[in-house]
């Protein structure tokens, strides 16, 4: 039996493929990054690994967090 919200499907959704796109970019720009970045990216990338292989068991909190580290972490990484 499936209890969660559309709503919260949706997120899950858009989130895994906001994550991908980030960790893309990321891949891409780290190797310019400062080490600080580099240090940040690597405490957080597993835990989004883990979010993302348990999506449909995480709750809404974490997706929330998440979304804000991410976004946090976006900002620090410069422009595209």
């Amino acid at each position: 039996m499936n209890t969660q919200k559309p709503d919260l499907k949706e997120d899950l959704k858009v989130f895994t493929h906001d994550v991908r796109a980030l960790r893309d970019e990321v891949r891409l720009k780290l190797h310019l990054a400062s080490m600080d970045l580099k240090q940040e990216w690597e405490n957080l990338e597993p835990q989004l690994d883990r979010a993302l292989n348990s999506a449909a068991i995480v709750s809404g909190e974490v997706v929330a967090d998440l979304k804000k580290r991410l976004q946090e972490f976006k900002k620090r990484l410069g422009p595209n």
